[in-house]
């Protein structure tokens, strides 16, 4: 426990460093908190923060990872091109195993913003399953992005509470979802299809109906109990019959916003 303390303190030390510099320099700003010997870190980054990739990777070592709790990233709505993108890859380049972190929360696009955000510069290429491989214990979390097939490829995974944006593409979560068995302890689950309505015909990049089926008729869900659908295509008939599948009984609450 000593030895446990001293490495909480100098991450915590660490941070503190950062943050005197970061108020000095642009509008970035670290907050954290202790509980039960762990962190929790809440990191505001202005997109052109000299330090972010510093911060991230300093996270990531050996002797600080294990004493992350939680981690929130969010951002000012700033883009290129109306694209706001996150960088995670620091993140997984430490040899060390976020093993006590319970939430992840990496701020997606808002109701107010001008940008979409995303994971990565345009393609998420695979860093949410690299992410989920060094967080054995997560149980919640948030991300802009439609994580790739290999974030399906483990054993049973802890996950109870998972909100996604697709971003640019659906990489086939639904159907992908509903072949895996990975996150039988998933407790609540919402989704936000594609909803770059100004692409020309922007439906044929949304989630298709058989996808549903597939996961409303799967086993992939037994501890489902809420499951939000945003944007989708799916109309009142399609959730009615959504609704007399086996998932469709199981679940104590249906969503789909807008509503039809």
């Amino acid at each position: 426990m000593e030895v446990s303390n001293l490495a909480l303190k100098q991450l915590c030390r660490y941070l503190a460093g950062y943050q005197c510099e970061l108020s000095e320099i642009n509008n970035s700003l670290l907050i954290g908190s202790t509980q039960n010997g762990l962190l929790e870190l809440d990191y505001y980054v202005d997109v052109d923060d000299e330090f972010y990739e510093e911060i991230l990777e300093l996270l990531a070592f050996a002797d600080f990872a294990p004493f992350l709790g939680t981690l929130r990233l969010s951002a000012p709505d700033e883009g290129i091109n109306g694209t706001r993108s996150w960088d995670l890859e620091p993140l997984t380049r430490g040899e060390g195993t976020y093993q006590n972190l319970k939430l992840l929360e990496i701020q997606g696009t808002q109701p107010q913003h001008h940008n979409r955000t995303i994971i990565g510069k345009f393609a998420e290429q695979g860093i949410v399953a690299r992410l989920l491989d060094k967080m054995p214990n997560l149980e919640q979390l948030s991300i802009p992005s439609a994580p790739s097939p290999a974030f399906f490829k483990r054993n049973s995974h802890p996950l109870k509470h998972l909100t996604i944006q697709t971003g640019y593409n659906t990489q086939d979560f639904i159907l992908n979802l509903a072949q895996s068995t990975c996150f039988s302890q998933l407790k609540t689950l919402d989704f936000t299809d594609y909803s770059e309505t100004y692409i020309q015909n922007h439906e044929e990049h949304k989630t298709p109906l058989s996808h549903y089926l597939q996961l409303f008729n799967s086993n992939a869900l037994p501890h489902l109990e809420s499951l939000t659908l945003r944007y989708s295509l799916l109309n009142e008939t399609d959730t009615a019959n959504l609704k007399k599948t086996p998932l469709g009984s199981q679940l104590d609450l249906l969503k789909l916003l807008p509503s039809s």
